[in-house]
């Protein structure tokens, strides 16, 4: 099953336990911005993906694309929480 970006963000927060408070504060981004991709009711951005390397960056291109690439250390919550 090919999740949507939005859904990917909202495996990665709730597998993660990614609160929106805190990742307004470590990216800037408001917590409303954050909410809002989540819940589907808008698209995530380059710019959010971008900023959430800095966080989490094993899941970067599995964030942009939908797919691991786990020789470069890309991966998905689903694979680091099978490990």
């Amino acid at each position: 099953m090919k999740l949507t970006p939005s859904e990917r963000l909202s495996l990665l927060m709730d597998t993660e336990k990614l609160k929106t408070p805190f990742l307004e504060q470590r990216t800037g981004i408001k917590a409303d911005r954050w909410k809002n991709v989540k819940s589907g009711r808008t698209e995530l951005r380059v710019s959010e993906v971008e900023a959430l390397k800095y966080i989490c960056p094993e899941y970067c291109y599995w964030l942009a694309t939908g797919e691991e690439l786990p020789e470069a250390g890309q991966i998905s919550p689903i694979s680091k929480k099978a490990k």
